[in-house]
């Protein structure tokens, strides 16, 4: 742990202040900076688990506009836990529904080649699922505002923190989303721990002096989101125009929304470039015009693929795109920021129990920046390929990729976690498996049959008999300190409805498997009676007290 670590946007520091601050009741148990989805997604995590949350945010609102249109199948049994099963099915439009495809095409509009989402995954949600940002923002924030575990401080931006090894005490202001109100009065906050999910340009990596993996990767691109008066049945679904013209993306956003995606050229007027007319101008070989569209939104991004080389000090924790970016080219940004969010809120609730220590932060580091750099890693080599314009390099490109005209690739897109909170026994780091089961008169995927709305347990599944009662008293105990519960299939347990779960079960070679509350297994056993060393091993790896006789 670094203790006393003293951190502020000024030069000064208030030694009494930090010193009172170490016997302070705390106003919560987690302060986390930015209340974007990822902020607020964690908030719900932890407020379902009965936490004290404190969430600062510098803008007074939810920002209106679209950003993220792609939604994981495991970022949607995530945020299904959390009780928004209705309302995330009237905002997501899965992708790949009648056959929908995704093509790759040269400059000249000939095929490459197509590939589809399917609409099924381990998370028995489909691939990808198209989304309006804001929808989702109003959603949560609505979310939040009801739990009286939450208290937001919207209008306040963070300038300095403190971890003096006991908690840590944060220092805000009042803002206006631009800029701080001048002599607005500071305020100080103080919560067991503190997370940055404060966006691209974190105040808390920048405090904490975090140093970025870069890739070098530095595309200009033009993102131009429209609502189409009627279905565009003349557009292609999904399509990647290629160089050595201007590359360009076309994706569905969700319901009744488009996307497009112009790379900026160095032949661009750079002035206009993020402009009304520019857009449309844009928009005309594809039919699209003030006639048959609205145009909602048009901004200048820089793609650029980095992350954060430590995620967390001391008490002091990175999430979302605090912690790195991406290019959007698989969808996968937001995605990994709810990734983050899930992956650590279970981690802050045993801290804040006084079930762990703070070991589990360095295994969530690892496990998420893993992950995070093979992901960006493969997005930057895809953007690599989208962004070539030297006609050579193209025409190369372009007869690799012909190589497959007329086949259709399957999209599935599982980046395992490797190093971390796991037994490394070849499946843990794999995501758990949701299907349709039974139990008595009901069916249902799995998380609605056997713990409807309740984030943040422990699973033991069983094949054929129930695990829980084959553990001894000692470990029945430290399972209970997890928080964990047991399901199996069987006599007096689930049905499966399918086969699924059986088809699973031999697959991985085992009889029992224990899965994190983010979906991960944690690990398995061939034979039920070894279920008491998988807890054990899985005790030894997170409760404070390491050993259980």
């Amino acid at each position: 742990m670094n203790d006393d670590t003293n951190t502020t946007n000024d030069d000064t520091t208030n030694d009494d202040r930090t010193n009172d601050d170490r016997t302070r009741p705390t106003d919560a148990d987690v302060l986390i900076a930015g209340a974007g989805p990822v902020g607020q997604v964690l908030a719900l995590l932890l407020a379902r688990q009965g936490l004290r949350v404190s969430v600062v945010e510098r803008w007074a609102r939810p920002y209106p506009l679209p950003r993220a249109v792609a939604m994981s199948h495991d970022v949607q049994r995530v945020l299904r836990q959390l009780g928004m099963g209705a309302e995330l099915d009237g905002m997501l439009e899965p992708w790949g529904l009648d056959g929908q495809r995704f093509s790759f095409a040269d400059g000249a509009g000939r095929t490459l080649g197509e590939s589809e989402y399917p609409l099924e995954s381990e998370s028995g949600h489909a691939q990808m699922s198209g989304f309006s940002q804001p929808d989702l923002e109003t959603l949560l924030e609505r979310r939040v505002r009801a739990d009286l575990r939450i208290d937001q401080y919207r209008g306040f931006s963070l300038d300095g923190l403190t971890d003096d090894g006991n908690g840590v005490s944060v220092t805000v202001r009042p803002h206006t989303g631009l800029a701080p109100v001048p002599d607005g009065a500071p305020r100080t906050l103080r919560a067991a721990y503190a997370v940055g999910c404060d966006g691209a340009n974190s105040t808390v990596c920048s405090l904490l002096g975090l140093e970025m993996t870069d890739l070098g990767f530095d595309r200009d691109w033009l993102v131009v989101d429209v609502i189409p008066h009627s279905p565009p049945d003349w557009l292609p679904y999904a399509c990647q125009v290629l160089g050595p013209g201007r590359p360009t993306t076309l994706v569905p956003a969700g319901p009744g929304r488009r996307r497009w995606e112009f790379m900026i050229m160095p032949t661009d007027d750079q002035e206009s470039v993020d402009t009304d007319e520019n857009s449309w101008e844009l928009l005309k070989p594809f039919d699209i015009h003030p006639g048959n569209a609205e145009l909602v939104r048009h901004a200048r991004y820089t793609f650029r693929g980095r992350w954060a080389d430590r995620w967390n000090m001391g008490r002091i924790v990175l999430a979302g795109d605090a912690a790195h970016q991406m290019p959007p080219f698989t969808g996968q940004g937001l995605n990994s920021g709810i990734r983050d969010a899930a992956n650590l809120a279970w981690r802050l609730a045993l801290l804040a129990r006084g079930e762990s220590d703070d070991r589990l932060l360095d295994d969530y580091s690892a496990e998420r920046s893993g992950q995070i750099a093979r992901i960006i890693q493969d997005t930057v080599g895809l953007g690599r390929l989208i962004c070539m314009t030297d006609p050579d390099e193209c025409a190369e490109r372009d007869a690799l990729l012909g190589g497959s005209v007329g086949m259709v690739h399957e999209v599935r897109q599982n980046w395992t976690l490797r190093a971390g909170t796991l037994q490394d026994d070849g499946i843990g780091g794999r995501l758990g498996l949701q299907a349709t089961v039974g139990a008595g008169a009901r069916t249902g995927l799995l998380d609605e049959v056997i713990a409807p709305g309740s984030p943040g347990s422990f699973l033991l599944l069983g094949r054929d008999r129930d695990p829980l009662e084959l553990l001894s008293p000692a470990h029945r105990t430290a399972w209970k300190r997890l928080g964990g519960r047991s399901a199996h299939f069987g006599p007096g347990g689930l049905t499966d409805t399918e086969g699924t779960y059986a088809a699973w079960f031999k697959r991985l070679n085992v009889s029992v498997v224990a899965v994190r509350p983010d979906f991960h297994i944690y690990g398995g056993v061939r034979t039920p009676h070894a279920v008491d060393a998988l807890v054990h091993n899985l005790s030894e790896r997170v409760l404070a007290e390491r050993t259980v006789s």
